[in-house]
């Protein structure tokens, strides 16, 4: 009989009680050097969730350019590994926070509020307050309407269309989102 160090029997112990979607990707960590090559230091894969691999990339052009070779690593991943991928997303989005899933997952979702379009300064009124639960859509809809248009009146006006125009907007482009998309083009 073979001993074997605590630290080795402990490990043996964290993979069995993973669940197999973890084991797949503790495998996948393991021989990603191998499916990328060089380019393996500047991706950083994420998580594996409903057949589909994402992977951090450290920029845009490498995203897409791993996108084009998205078929020859699918079939390097089921060579090596026997996992059964749909798909693997490049994406530049999350390689600078580098965050454990959860926390990533969670900025994800709080990344809405930093574009521009939000408006941080005002206060939303309380809807649990504001609408009796027996009002028709009608009354809802014109509530709604008055409360939009009293916002915008608060709002700084665009300099090319004179329309209200959230803050964040027009630090952003100077201008209304529309009247920047209007330029692009």
């Amino acid at each position: 009989m073979d001993f074997q160090s605590l630290d080795q029997i402990l490990g043996y112990l964290k993979i069995m009680e993973r669940s197999p979607q973890q084991q797949h990707f503790q495998k996948l960590m393991e021989c990603w050097e191998e499916v990328l090559g060089v380019m393996a230091s500047q991706t950083k894969p994420l998580y594996i969730e409903r057949g589909v691999l994402y992977v951090a990339t450290s920029s845009a052009a490498l995203s897409q350019e791993l996108s084009f070779q998205v078929p020859q690593l699918l079939q390097k991943l089921k060579h090596l590994l026997s996992i059964s991928l749909d798909d693997i997303r490049f994406s530049p989005a999350q390689w600078h926070t580098r965050l454990p899933i959860s926390q990533s997952t969670q900025a994800e979702k709080d990344d809405w509020q930093k574009h521009p379009s939000m408006i941080h300064q005002l206060k939303k009124p309380s809807l649990a307050n504001s609408t009796p639960k027996n009002q028709n859509p009608q009354t809802t809809f014109q509530n709604w309407a008055k409360a939009i248009q009293k916002r915008s009146q608060t709002l700084p006006l665009c300099p090319q269309c004179q329309s209200p125009t959230p803050p964040g907007e027009i630090q952003r482009w100077s201008v209304c989102a529309i009247c920047a998309t209007k330029q692009w083009s």
